[in-house]
């Protein structure tokens, strides 16, 4: 990626501020500079954005290894072979229809180049309903994109690639289904023009995000920016109300002057009983992605390594977490691949109990899709799970994120008791849900 600049610097720095409009003056040259500043910190956030994400890839192993590669043998044979096969095919010439006597298939390929893109089928927002809320999810984004799902009846997939026209058009056809709302999730940064879309579109459409970020995240670039372009959004009217899913959080927000509230995450399933495990091996499932800096998965590994017959499963792991299990004489059979949303609760199912304490969390999806997988999960003491449950909070919940002991202390117990942790939590999950169904009607109205 390359980005080129009139300007002596080349993209604007981290620092630099996402200015708000101004309020409308009735002046027309006024209303027009506000514009102008609002598109311009729009797209001043939107370089910074580019530039930070080409920094990360620059800096990460993949992209290392693909140009050294690419710089090797391999990289010459494949543009030898990328050039043969180039050779083979000579496009159509500017008007000429495509034929389908091109050989090799490329009738195809012409057709879906010069096809212009879609964003958003029609077929997925006919599907709607009418007049209901409609929420909107990033489909990359799991955890968010599964607490969508379980607390909304219709979710709308959007990719973070969004542009002005993407958005004009999916405003357009949106709003032939006549929604009740629209919820964003998560806020990803080219959502901001589906949301001025709308405004010029609908006006008196209520636009609502459901942000699932922490306080802690603001050391991250994209989560920061995406953060503060929401409540500059929420100040000028575009967006109407901000939900949280870290409890206290809409509290810090309320005292800014915006519509903030609490939103408690749910799942609709409730297991009937637990899952029909193996005696041995035991299977310990730690499916936090990697090592995330505020999710590090090794108190949970030492604290396994004190289990007999222990096993750990998960999805994808570092060559440090894999190098850890070698020293701790810990048994792992990592995938070394993303699982795909559908895949999890058959995952989730084969384990004896899944561990997700960490550091830092909101209120987090996997530990109940555990649960409805028939499978107890380990938290850390920064979820809302169990507050009101003695039994299952003395049982799961690990008050310090970073004892190892304690972790291996909740998971000995949870072994010996895991048919009754089920069953406490079939009528926890009851209330839990009646609660959550109440936050979000709150929310809404």
């Amino acid at each position: 990626m390359t980005i080129h600049s009139t300007n002596s610097r080349s993209a604007p720095e981290l620092s630099d501020s996402i200015e708000e409009a101004p309020l409308a003056t009735g002046v027309a040259v006024d209303a027009e500079m506000a514009r102008l500043r609002m598109e311009l910190a729009s797209t001043t956030a939107l370089l910074a954005d580019a530039t930070t994400r080409y920094r990360e890839i620059e800096g990460s192993m993949a992209y290392n290894v693909g140009l050294r590669l690419s710089k090797g043998p391999v990289g010459k044979m494949y543009r030898a072979f990328a050039r043969r096969r180039a050779a083979k095919f000579v496009p159509p010439t500017a008007g000429m229809p495509v034929s389908a006597d091109i050989p090799g298939g490329a009738a195809e390929a012409v057709a879906a180049h010069a096809a212009p893109r879609s964003i958003c089928s029609d077929a997925a927002i006919q599907a709607l309903p009418f007049n209901v809320p409609v929420a909107i999810a990033h489909p990359d984004w799991l955890g968010i994109r599964s607490s969508a799902a379980q607390m909304f009846d219709h979710l709308l997939l959007l990719t973070d690639e969004l542009t002005p026209d993407d958005s004009e058009s999916i405003a357009e056809r949106l709003l032939k289904r006549s929604p009740a709302v629209v919820v964003l999730q998560g806020f990803p940064f080219s959502y901001q023009h589906l949301v001025q879309a709308l405004n010029r579109q609908a006006p008196d459409l209520p636009i609502h995000v459901v942000w699932h970020g922490t306080f802690m995240q603001a050391t991250e670039d994209y989560a920061w920016r995406s953060f503060r372009l929401m409540c500059s959004l929420q100040k000028q009217g575009k967006i109407r109300r901000i939900g949280l899913v870290k409890k206290g959080q809409e509290q810090i927000l309320r005292h800014r002057g915006l519509d903030a509230h609490y939103l408690l995450n749910m799942y609709r399933a409730i297991p009937d009983k637990a899952t029909t495990v193996p005696v041995a091996p035991i299977k310990l499932g730690i499916w936090s992605i990697s090592e995330l800096r505020h999710k590090p998965p090794y108190e949970m590994l030492a604290a396994a390594s004190t289990i007999k017959d222990a096993q750990v499963v998960g999805s994808v792991a570092s060559e440090r977490m894999l190098d850890f299990c070698r020293e701790f004489g810990l048994a792992q059979n990592f995938l070394g691949r993303m699982v795909p949303q559908a895949e999890m609760p058959g995952h989730l199912a084969t384990t004896h109990l899944n561990l997700y304490v960490t550091l830092n969390e909101c209120a987090p999806m996997l530990p109940l899709e555990s649960f409805a997988a028939g499978v107890p999960c380990i938290v850390g003491p920064n979820t809302p799970y169990f507050e009101n449950h003695p039994y299952l909070q003395s049982r799961l919940v690990v008050p310090v994120p970073d004892d190892a002991h304690a972790i291996a202390q909740k998971i000995q117990l949870a072994l010996a008791e895991r048919d009754r942790i089920i069953s406490e939590y079939r009528e926890y999950a009851i209330e839990h849900n009646a609660e959550s169904a109440r936050s979000l009607q709150r929310f809404l109205n």
